[in-house]
């Protein structure tokens, strides 16, 4: 991937040095976006395996609604929580275990067989905090790499901003009339740049990284219940056995 990410890279310089046909300012500027978008697609590709590369991309169906499955994923376990946790202390502990057993979150049967298991502190604090491990491990890379496109993007604008003034200068010696459309031309893929990293890459993360915050929160969550759940059961057998 990092290859392939060199190759796209060199391409995208060498893209910046062909000529500019355009002489008419326009809001879509397809040279100036090929040199942000393959510039900053190229970046990710260097710093990431072929698997984070396609989380990156597929972290974008987070923010359609109906399509993310990391803040609905999320909700699930919070109500699973709850309702477990609810029927466990009301006495139905077969029903909050037959709705682990069910459920589609690792996380949940995890937290049944600790309880089930009476785990020691230790025991739980090290379980959960795998558990956590694994979803940062998940999410975190791909992540990064958008809140990286925040940084980046604005470089690869100036790098279609720096090419298009190499090209202008060549030019000074012959038509000057159109070195004011040349330079604004040029000046395009800046804003692009400047668009794209603070106006999409950049929100995109800080919106991921609420996600994967709420996601552990509502982990460590399950973590206080498996203590509570199993400090009651212990109360439970204290008061059989007096």
């Amino acid at each position: 991937m990092q290859l392939v990410g060199l190759a796209l890279l060199f391409f995208v310089i060498s893209f910046g040095f062909e000529e500019r046909t355009a002489t008419t300012i326009s809001a879509f500027d397809p040279h100036a976006f090929v040199m942000v978008l393959g510039g900053s697609l190229a970046a990710v590709m260097v710093s990431s395996s072929a698997i984070t590369t396609l989380r990156t991309a597929m972290c974008v169906r987070e923010l359609v609604p109906g399509l993310g499955t990391l803040g609905k994923s999320t909700a699930a376990l919070e109500a699973e929580r709850t309702k477990i946790t609810e029927l466990w202390l009301d006495g139905r502990r077969s029903q909050a275990v037959d709705l682990a057993e069910k459920s589609g979150q690792p996380v949940l049967r995890r937290m049944l067989q600790l309880v089930l298991g009476r785990a020691q502190v230790e025991t739980t604090q090290a379980a959960f905090t795998e558990l956590r491990h694994a979803e940062i491990s998940r999410w975190q890379p791909a992540i990064g790499n958008w809140e990286i496109l925040a940084r980046l993007a604005p470089s690869f604008g100036m790098v279609g901003t720096i090419t298009g003034m190499i090209q202008m200068f060549q030019k000074m010696g012959g038509d000057s009339a159109s070195l004011g459309s040349a330079l604004s031309l040029a000046l395009v893929a800046t804003l692009y740049g400047v668009a794209f990293g603070a106006g999409v890459a950049g929100p995109i993360g800080h919106y991921l990284r609420n996600l994967l915050d709420e996601r552990l929160g509502a982990i460590e969550r399950c973590e206080k219940s498996v203590g509570e759940l199993v400090a009651r059961a212990g109360r439970d057998s204290s008061m059989v056995g007096g």
